[in-house]
Parts: structure tokens; sequence; C-alpha cells
């Protein structure tokens, strides 16, 4: 064992045993700050409650190579030079998170959900949203939902029950709305929502059910933004389907095989923005963290180099910075942007290179560094 890994396996240990205090100080404000954009963060947490060589467990052995210790989140461990155990399946652990991520000043979690017999794995993939309902400190940061747009949604027999959970869902005081009482839902997959009913008018019918729903139960018209990899394409979409927002899970680079500064993953963002707001459609932006995916390229593809370009790792400054310009793009651009909102990707992509969870490395660094913007946003409001 190097003596780098072995200072991170005793820094792991450290968390474990004594728990790891955030630098930042408690957002106990939430209420008094001033309204600016709120600021989600995508969570995608099912490899963090896999083992194994196989399936989405493999996502431990990807990131067993020294290479990729930097990235590994505040509740992993190092085993050796080339294994690691990254698990977030107990409550200390899921309260430790929103700790960090009210003190780093964020105002919600956006929880990729997937139906429990709309997949195998379904199980696997919903561990760490049934942690959170389940935390007393739950009411310290908001949610909502990605919901899928395929079979992870579920049995089509089984669609009216969903959609009951879902409603049940946007009642929850800690359920993000905007625009006064619309409860916020992302949807991705998108492009298969409509093969999987089988026509235009059934699709349309499945939402036009949980809008109903919805307003019976009291609550608003769902919040529904479609996250799409292409504006052009994404708007299209949003119309035949009457959703009401474009947005982006990410935005991924080119596939040369290069290493691209981080200034690029802001101009790519930017660029789609700019694009989006082309559209005429309303639109909430997306921030990427960063972009990595080689882990993965290289665990399925061993003997040859992936075929992706990669954005260079970010400074908890660079990111920051990111999200401050983000935050001034929905200020400037209020007829675009009206549910007032900006998703960062991701609060724990550590695989695909995309996170804001302090980390072993970096400890809460990033998190520090978006609550002096958050901070100096919300003082820049008021003098306003």
């Amino acid at each position: 064992m190097t003596r780098a890994v072995a200072s991170l396996a005793c820094l792991a240990m450290s968390i474990h045993t004594a728990g790891y205090a955030p630098a930042v100080d408690d957002r106990g404000d939430r209420e008094q700050r001033p309204e600016g954009p709120l600021i989600g963060a995508i969570r995608w947490d099912a490899w963090t409650h896999w083992a194994g060589e196989t399936g989405w467990g493999a996502y431990e052995k990807c990131l067993g190579p020294a290479q990729w210790h930097n990235r590994l989140p505040f509740y992993a461990k190092v085993v050796s030079d080339t294994e690691v155990e990254i698990r977030a399946d107990t409550r200390e652990v899921m309260d430790q998170e929103i700790a960090y991520a009210a003190a780093g000043g964020l105002d919600y979690w956006a929880f990729g959900w997937y139906h429990p017999r709309g997949w195998e794995h379904a199980e696997n993939m919903t561990k760490s949203f049934d942690l959170y309902l389940a935390s007393e400190h739950r009411s310290d940061i908001a949610y909502c939902l990605i919901l899928f747009g395929g079979p992870h949604l579920g049995p089509k027999d089984e669609w009216p029950a969903t959609v009951d959970y879902l409603v049940e869902r946007f009642r929850d005081p800690t359920y993000v709305k905007v625009l006064g009482n619309r409860p916020l839902v992302y949807w991705f997959s998108m492009e298969e929502f409509v093969p999987y009913w089988g026509s235009e008018e059934a699709a349309t019918a499945s939402l036009d059910l949980l809008r109903e729903r919805s307003v019976a139960a009291g609550l608003g018209d769902p919040y529904m933004a479609l996250m799409c990899f292409w504006p052009p394409q994404g708007a299209e979409l949003l119309g035949t389907l009457d959703l009401d927002a474009l947005s982006a899970y990410a935005n991924p680079p080119g596939n040369d095989n290069r290493e691209l500064p981080y200034a690029d993953c802001v101009a790519l963002n930017r660029w789609f923005w700019e694009e989006c707001k082309g559209t005429g459609k309303q639109f909430i932006p997306t921030i990427d963290a960063g972009w990595d995916y080689r882990p993965v390229k290289r665990a399925e593809f061993p003997d040859r180099d992936p075929l992706n370009d990669w954005f260079a790792h970010a400074a908890a400054d660079e990111v920051a910075s990111h999200l401050a310009g983000a935050l001034e793009w929905v200020k400037q651009n209020p007829g675009a942007c009206e549910a007032n909102s900006v998703i960062i990707y991701a609060w724990n992509e550590f695989s695909e290179g995309g996170w804001i969870v302090p980390t072993l490395a970096e400890g809460t660094a990033r998190l520090d560094a978006i609550r002096r913007i958050i901070d100096a946003s919300a003082a820049s409001d008021t003098q306003q």
C-alpha cells in the first residue's frame, strides 16, 4: 500500500468512527434568503449500494485503481491500490449527506426514481431515497424526483397506482414546488416514453392522469422538465407531450479520446443554455461539475483506450464560479426561466466525473466554495 493510499484509508477510518463535520456553517437561514434561483443537485444512488463483479455493482471495481481515488466520497474505504468499498446504505451516511448539502447551501436533491417492478435491480436504485425519507433531518434539504420515460416507470396497468404514489410524494412539505404550488418533476429518457405507451394519445393520457390527480389533491399542475441532450429534439418532444420546460441531465463532450480544460465544460453548458433559450421554450439550466467517464470505459474495455473526451478535474472555485454564472444567467433571463432554478450535475456521479459531495481527497472544498457563491449572490440581491 502506498503512502497516499494509506493516508486515504486512515482518513476513511476516522470518518466512519468519529464523523466528519462540515467545514461550512449550518444553513439555518434558508427561509430568510432572498428569492434567488433554487439550487438543486442530481442524485444517482444505485451503485453505492451494490457490491460484486457484474452489473452496476462493478462500479466499485471500476473506481478501484488508485488513479480514481481522488473522486471517492467521504464514506468510501480504500482497501488497497486496486480495491475500494463505496457504500451509502446507512442512516448515518444519509444524515451526514443531508448536513453537508444543507450547510453547502443547496435547496434540493433530484433523486432518480425507479418503480419497484420497473427493473430487476430497482430496489438498489432507491435505497438512498428510502433512507432520506426515513431521516429525521430530511427537512433540512428538499427533494424532487427524476422519472424515466420507459419501462422503469413500472407495469403500464399499475400506472394509476404509481400516480397515487407520486401524488403522495408531492404532498410532502419537503417536496420542491415552483411557481407557487406546482411540484417539480424532471423526466429523463423521454425518447422511450411514447414507444412505451404505444401511441402519442396513450402517452399524453398518462401524463394527464398525473396532472389531474395532483390538482385534485389540492396541489398544482406538476411542473415537468424534460432532460435532453439536443435542444431541437427536446423542444419537439416537449411540444408533443405538452411538458413545461427543457433541462439536461448532463452535457457530455465528444469522442476524440482527449482531455479538455474545465473551461470547455463551462462553454459547452453555456452553449446548451443559449440553444434551449433559442427554442422559445422554458428552461432549467444544468451545470456540470465535471465529466470524466474513463473509469467506466476502462473497466468495460481494458485492452483499448476509451473513445470519449473528458474534462480535466476542476478546482472547487471553478465549479462554484460556474454556478455563479448560472445563477446570474437565470436572473438575466426570467422570461425563459420561470421556474427560477438551476440543477447541478451532480451530487454523486463519481464514476462519470461529476460530483460535489465531500470526498476523501478534498473534503468539503466544493461545497465550501458553493456556499461562498450563494452567500455572495444573496448579499447582492439584498442590496438591489
